[in-house]
């Protein structure tokens, strides 16, 4: 008969053999945690030798995973979020973590110990999930995952489970070689809209009171949130600039951009004309450059039902693909790379949280161009470069490759029967 301190699963259990049976109780994973163990230990030993047979007291009762999931869900994403606390989420984001804890892991998880949950638990619902088709997409399965490690990285910080059962798994399934699918998904052709569909678009919107948010969109990459909190106090015709501050998610909630960043965006000369037509005489402070009916901030659903798929389909026929509000916040960045404009600008004008973000999601919209560099250092100014792409006066050979040594230098982007230059001073997408 003995009492002894073991370290498993990274916390420092008692472990007390006595008449004949062994009991365990978790004491945690810090130094400080060893100590208590080692003196409750020694304690044990002590009246073990005595004779009195005293062993630690059974593991506290099951800690249930469904109350802990909504506890967890109340206190640390849907309060933070409704008193607009520092560092809170966007209010869609803490309805998609509301959404999988309640219609995914608590029917998985139920009421069972959340100390239980192990990279093998995990394994097993990702099973479930891939093989039942619910969430039906990968990427939906990725995120609800990521919700269940936001639950038990809580409970590690609280000193509930010795480890976040969720990483893991992830770091088992990297070193097996296996791969899910990533979270951030690349936007494809399909995503988007060509120039010409973009032109359509915008022409069928000029008809209606609509035209000017339409284009602010289309013009600055903005998130149709950030459009609908903008102000006219927020714009500066005469420097042809306006400040992003907030955005106005859900339909119901005012509050910073989606990043926690505000910036200062470029306005093109067509948007520059369209907002001073649009602008009142006389306005205050507070006064929405693109409200509703009563002067309020547009709901985003209301609108796009009833203003945004009129217009596209009188755009572009009933049978167009899949086309939302925020495929002009695609299609500004795609159409932008892959006519060669700065990446920093798009990044900032845009709003994305870095350029490498940037480059994750819209990185194949750049033309290819990966030779003809070679030669960039050997002239002072860096003009013989690119040469496999390079435009001038002399004839080219069948390769398109300019044979002319002495002809002037141009930079040309790759061809696209979709694309047309950009407006050199604004950097937006010219007509």
């Amino acid at each position: 008969m003995a009492a002894k301190v073991k370290l498993e699963r990274g916390a420092y259990w008692l472990v007390v053999h006595a008449d004949g049976k062994r009991t365990k109780r978790r004491f945690g994973p810090t130094r400080a945690d060893k100590r208590r163990a080692e003196k409750a230990a020694e304690e044990i030993n002590h009246r073990l030798a005595l004779g009195l047979h005293e062993v630690p007291r059974d593991q506290p009762e099951a800690i249930p995973f469904d109350a802990f999931a909504r506890a967890w869900l109340r206190s640390e994403v849907l309060l933070p979020t409704e008193r607009q606390s520092g560092g809170h989420l966007a209010p869609g984001t803490a309805e998609s973590y509301a959404s999988h804890v309640r219609v995914h892991l608590v029917p998985h998880f139920r009421d069972g110990d959340i100390r239980s949950i192990d990279a093998q638990a995990v394994q097993a619902f990702y099973r479930r999930c891939v093989e039942s088709g619910t969430p039906p997409s990968p990427r939906t399965i990725d995120m609800v995952i990521l919700t269940l490690g936001q639950v038990l990285g809580h409970a590690r910080s609280s000193r509930l489970v010795a480890a976040n059962a969720v990483r893991e798994w992830k770091e088992d399934r990297r070193k097996t070689g296996r791969r899910r699918s990533s979270v951030k998904r690349k936007v494809v052709r399909d995503m988007v809209l060509s120039f010409e569909e973009l032109e359509r678009v915008l022409t069928s919107a000029q008809g209606t009171p609509h035209y000017a948010l339409f284009l602010f969109l289309a013009d600055t990459g903005a998130r149709f949130g950030e459009a609908a909190a903008l102000r006219w106090s927020d714009i500066d015709l005469d420097a042809g600039s306006a400040q992003i501050l907030r955005s106005f998610s859900s339909g119901r909630h005012l509050g910073p951009t989606k990043t926690g960043r505000e910036r200062t965006v470029e306005l093109s000369a067509r948007l520059q004309a369209t907002l001073a037509s649009h602008r009142p005489d006389l306005f205050p402070d507070d006064a929405l450059v693109f409200p509703n009916e009563e002067g309020g901030f547009i709901d985003t659903n209301n609108w796009r039902n009833r203003v945004f798929t009129r217009v596209i389909r009188k755009a572009l026929g009933r049978d167009h693909r899949r086309i939302v509000p925020h495929t002009l916040r695609h299609t500004f960045a795609s159409l932008h790379l892959s006519r060669g404009t700065n990446l920093l600008w798009v990044q900032q004008q845009g709003g994305w949280t870095s350029p490498t973000v940037l480059l994750d999601v819209y990185s194949h919209f750049i033309p290819a161009e990966l030779h003809g560099f070679a030669d960039v250092l050997a002239s002072p100014d860096g003009t013989i470069r690119h040469q496999g792409v390079q435009e001038a006066d002399g004839e080219a050979d069948q390769t398109g490759r300019n044979t002319s040594k002495s002809a002037p230098v141009r930079w040309r982007a790759r061809q696209d029967s979709n694309l047309r230059p950009t407006d050199s001073k604004s950097g937006a997408l010219s007509s």
